[in-house]
């Protein structure tokens, strides 16, 4: 289990993440939804371990460690001059799965230079290498973000996949409909903490509230 207790981070005297709680069973998608500047991005950071927080983090009963979060980011960043065959390179094969299969359903040209790619298909490209990264605890911030029709639909296989496997998915997005899709729980983070968090059959409640 992944237990969040009591985050909090301030930047510049002004708190943004106020005492998060928050539970997340192996297995589990859960969706963090909240409007802009609410700190889903913070929580996040938080939980790779690249900013400073307080309060704890805890995997499976010891201090979460980020070589267990893999972390897709809304932009992500490539050197101008690598293919995307060459970026895939630097990450090490996941055993049970084919990555050419991916990269041929998301219709990637891993031979060009991923500075001529769309940011769709730079997304598709990070998300293979997250995936080949095999992490318990992945991170989605706006996934389905400039991703074609078929691509949102081959991310839903995938988040199925992970569930399957019995990891954390965590995911933001701004399209509620994808949250609905893919979650078994969202977690609303309002004023810098988690307001309530909904369970599968209360999605319909969700549609009252404005982000």
């Amino acid at each position: 289990m992944l237990e969040i207790k009591n985050l909090q981070v301030e930047f510049k005297n002004q708190k943004v993440l106020k005492g998060i709680d928050l539970s997340i069973q192996e297995g589990n998608v859960i969706g963090i939804l909240g409007k802009n500047g609410a700190g889903k991005t913070t929580l996040f950071d938080s939980l790779y371990q690249s900013i400073k927080f307080s309060g704890t983090i805890h995997w499976q009963d010891k201090i979460l460690k980020r070589s267990s979060v893999s972390y897709l980011e809304t932009e992500n960043y490539f050197y101008p001059y690598i293919t995307g065959e060459e970026y895939l390179s630097y990450f090490s094969g996941k055993k049970g799965i084919n990555f050419n299969e991916f990269t041929e359903k998301f219709n990637l040209p891993l031979t060009k230079y991923v500075q001529y790619y769309s940011s769709g298909m730079k997304k598709k490209l990070a998300l293979i290498g997250m995936l080949m990264l095999d992490k318990p605890i992945n991170i989605l911030d706006e996934p389905f973000n400039g991703v074609d029709f078929e691509g949102v639909h081959i991310l839903y296989d995938i988040i199925k996949q992970l569930r399957s496997e019995h990891k954390i998915v965590i995911i933001s997005s701004h399209i509620i409909e994808t949250l609905f899709h893919t979650c078994d729980k969202i977690a609303v983070l309002q004023n810098g903490r988690i307001e309530k968090v909904y369970e599968k059959n209360e999605f319909d409640e969700l549609n009252t509230l404005k982000f």
